[in-house]
């Protein structure tokens, strides 16, 4: 029996070692237990990893609700008291086993883990593109913001033989229209919103195509109207803008509702566009927008008289090449009146001189002053609530003391949320003058004050209406009568 602090030999029967004296011990060396507790632990783990990794191949969306805490300790407490101490040996084969599935359980929880981080990557890169496409998707305008920008480039072309349309088409001044508006003559006059007559000349016009282009010197150096150089598609909501019936730059909304449209008149229509919008006479050669983008889609050219609101225009996209031919080389005067018979009574170009011979008469009549009225408290009532003086801008005379108090007044009443409902509008008189004419009405109106409060207001009106050479009527002065 060996000494435990010296290492020397002993008799099986000493008490103390020979050689050093310590005392001699029988204790027997046992090898270290293993925990049960620690087993079952690990044990519980692994299933609960094997438990995730299947609920992922299985479609469980809940793969953590495998066992509540409080049961997890009342195990564990329950392997503790069971635990004999002096069962060692029979467990040395489990502990292979026990390696084992330590190895695998962090691989099974690791893939668990993988399988659910995949399935939200998935469904990020399914939800991101389109959240893309929403932010590339062209922004669409607001369509009041639409009208007023295009207006200031939109104009009423006039000739010695009526009126049209028109609106910019380069920096340059070039302005386009329609062949129609135009034929006969090389000189014309462009008008803008503000009321502003500019010379223009024809710079090109064609025969086949019902489409001019005219050089105003004075609009160069504007920004143009973008052009939309694609075909647009049915349905789209469009803008038609122009001078339709006399009344100067307005706009009338609707719907693209056909394509391919086939005309062969005086000129030969092809892949038209027909419309919705409201048209009639001296709306020919404005502009018809995308009331999207506000891009120029069309030329509007021709009205269906046997039908309501029917109009056709020309795509842009298949006219611009042409167009911007003449722009960057124009026509000759000569070459103008080739086309048509330009001036019967003129017989030549060279005098620089040549002046319109506005002998052609205008007159007033009651009815066509009616309508002017009852069109303008329309458009007046739209100016109040809408806070904006563009509505009745093109109905007034440029700068009159009318003119600029309307624009101070609804400057003076923006961003209060004021309301004015009109309901009633009986026109007592007219008296038809040599240069302008008299109109006396009753109106009244539903109003709310910033405070919000209606009221029913009346109004005696006396309204100055004149005409200008082309038959055009404007309000010059309108007095409230107490």
């Amino acid at each position: 029996m060996k000494c435990t602090k010296c290492g020397a030999t002993n008799s099986e029967s000493a008490k103390v070692c020979e050689k050093c004296g310590a005392t001699m011990g029988t204790r027997k060396m046992r090898k270290p237990k293993r925990n049960k507790f620690l087993y079952a632990i690990v044990l519980l783990v692994a299933l609960l990893g094997l438990g995730l990794g299947l609920s992922q191949l299985i479609g469980n969306d809940e793969p953590e609700q495998a066992l509540p805490q409080e049961e997890t300790e009342a195990v564990e407490e329950e392997v503790v008291e069971e635990e004999p101490a002096e069962e060692v040996v029979e467990a040395e084969p489990e502990a292979e086993v026990e390696e084992e599935v330590i190895v695998e359980e962090p691989e099974t929880q690791v893939s668990s883990e993988e399988q659910v981080e995949g399935t939200v990557t998935k469904a990020e890169n399914i939800t991101h593109p389109s959240d893309q496409e929403e932010k590339v998707e062209p922004k669409k305008i607001d369509k009041t913001a639409i009208i007023k920008d295009a207006q200031s480039r939109v104009y009423t072309i006039l000739t010695e033989g009526g009126q049209g349309s028109g609106f910019l088409f380069t920096e340059t001044g070039m302005v386009v229209t329609n062949a129609h508006v135009v034929a006969g003559y090389t000189d014309v006059i462009v008008r803008n919103i503000n009321g502003q007559d500019h010379e223009g000349t024809v710079v090109g016009i064609s025969a086949e195509s019902d489409i001019a282009l005219i050089q105003v010197g004075d609009l160069t150096g504007i920004e143009p109207l973008e052009v939309e150089m694609a075909a647009t598609a049915v349905g789209t909501e469009v803008i038609a803008l122009g001078s339709p019936s006399g009344f100067e730059n307005t706009a009338s909304l609707g719907y693209l509702t056909g394509i391919d449209r086939d005309f062969y008149q005086e000129f030969t229509y092809e892949d038209i566009y027909q419309i919705d919008a409201a048209l009639a006479p001296g709306s020919s050669g404005g502009p018809l927008l995308d009331g999207g983008t506000g891009k120029v889609i069309g030329i509007n050219s021709l009205l269906f008289p046997d039908g309501d609101s029917i109009g056709f225009s020309i795509p842009m996209y298949s006219m611009y090449d042409q167009l911007n031919a003449w722009a960057n080389t124009p026509m000759s005067r000569e070459a103008v009146a080739a086309i048509f018979p330009v001036y019967d009574d003129f017989d030549g170009y060279e005098d620089d001189n040549y002046e319109f011979d506005y002998s052609t008469t205008h007159e007033f009549t009651e009815e066509s002053l009616t309508e002017f009225v009852t069109s303008y408290q329309e458009f007046y009532e739209l100016a109040l609530n809408e806070e904006d003086f563009y509505y009745v801008q093109n109905l007034l005379v440029y700068q009159s003391n009318i003119y600029n108090s309307m624009i101070e007044y609804i400057d003076q009443i923006a961003g209060k949320n004021m309301e004015h409902n009109f309901n009633k509008l009986d026109i007592n008189s007219i008296e038809i003058e040599q240069d302008h004419a008299i109109i006396r009405t009753n109106e009244a109106f539903e109003f709310k004050d910033a405070q919000g409060n209606w009221s029913l207001q009346e109004r005696s009106k006396v309204y100055t209406i004149v005409m200008d050479d082309y038959g055009f009527f404007y309000v010059s002065d309108i007095i409230n009568v107490e």
